[in-house]
């Protein structure tokens, strides 16, 4: 016994040896080491104004704003304040008879005028403090939207409608995914020719991977046409079929950093922007913020769940992750 314990120490000892060995060697192979990806996280049970938009504007093939049943959106401040302006979707919290019960809702976010940086404490008295506990004593977990409506109301003013004296508005059109807020967006093609999207969100320069020429629909506009072919996913890694996205980079790096030289905001888009222009964003995130294929990956991911790039583009920007690094750090076959 005594034998037998001393060879299986020895043998996960040379393991551990092993595995030091082989992670000094990367270290070593490393050009430079690749930045974290900060999503702006919100502290607990708390949501930040871009992941707000993004979850309103999330969806396969209707934003999920569209259904009652996924998102309930609670409005906390007083009544007067609610009937001048509001967040669509958004029900008062002194009517909340007329909407969907809070346990079938997928997500539920309160807010109010307050610059709030976190979750209500206990002996909190207010409407916001008191639906938050109510929530949480029914086993619900509510989000509260950090900074309040201040902070949505600069950020998000598209989001927003008028009282119940205006005109009944447009319904609210489908907007692209934040990516960098104010910076950075991935969206599809009805998006980039709807002149109410590109204006309320300030787009100056769109990436169009599709193939075909977009619509001029602001003369203004500045377009890059990287034509990327729906490609299937290549087999057992093998990338030599399918569209080269890595060589495309450093023409829409170049666009990219024209459109922050000059002030402007950028729009990714293929036809439904889930697969090309979810891999180009991630490409252009690799670039600008040093980050690994994987960061990128779940950025984009934590802002449109809906992406999902092929296996080919991916190993594409496996091998671009080696081109920046020295290294590969990501395995594709682990995201998922």
């Amino acid at each position: 016994m005594g034998c037998k314990g001393s060879k299986s120490k020895k043998n996960a000892y040379a393991r551990v040896a092993q595995y030091q060995k082989e992670s000094w060697a990367a270290e070593r192979a490393l050009r430079r080491i690749p930045e974290n990806l900060d999503w702006g996280l919100a502290p607990p049970s708390c949501i930040t104004p871009a992941s707000l938009h993004n979850l309103l504007t999330d969806g396969f093939y209707a934003p999920y704003s569209a259904n009652p049943e996924y998102l309930l959106v609670v409005d906390c401040r007083a009544p007067r304040s609610f009937t001048r302006r509001r967040l669509t979707t958004a029900r008062w919290h002194g009517a909340l008879h007329t909407a969907p019960a809070p346990n079938l809702v997928n997500t539920i976010v309160l807010y109010d005028d307050r610059p709030r940086t976190s979750r209500p404490q206990a002996g909190d008295s207010d409407p916001l403090a008191n639906l938050y506990h109510d929530l949480r004593r029914q086993k619900l977990d509510p989000l509260v939207l950090v900074g309040g409506w201040a902070v949505l109301e600069a950020t998000c003013p598209h989001l927003l409608e008028g009282g119940d004296a205006s005109p009944t508005p447009d319904p609210m059109p489908w907007y692209p995914a934040q990516i960098v807020p104010g910076l950075l967006y991935l969206g599809h093609a009805e998006m980039a020719s709807n002149t109410r999207v590109l204006a309320s969100l300030r787009v100056t320069h769109i990436v169009d991977v599709t193939e075909s020429l977009p619509p001029r629909v602001l003369p203004s506009m500045n377009y890059l046409v990287v034509p990327l072919p729906e490609e299937p996913d290549c087999i057992d890694g093998d990338t030599s079929s399918v569209t080269d996205l890595t060589s495309s980079l450093p023409t829409i790096m170049a666009f990219v950093s024209e459109a922050r030289t000059y002030g402007g905001c950028v729009l990714v888009h293929c036809d439904q922007g889930l697969t090309r222009a979810a891999a180009v964003v991630m490409g252009i995130l690799m670039t600008e913020r040093q980050c690994t294929l994987e960061d990128a990956f779940y950025y984009v991911k934590g802002a449109r769940s809906a992406v999902h790039p092929n296996a080919g583009l991916l190993h594409q920007l496996a091998t671009y992750e080696t081109m920046l690094f020295g290294a590969s750090l990501t395995q594709v076959e682990d995201l998922f």
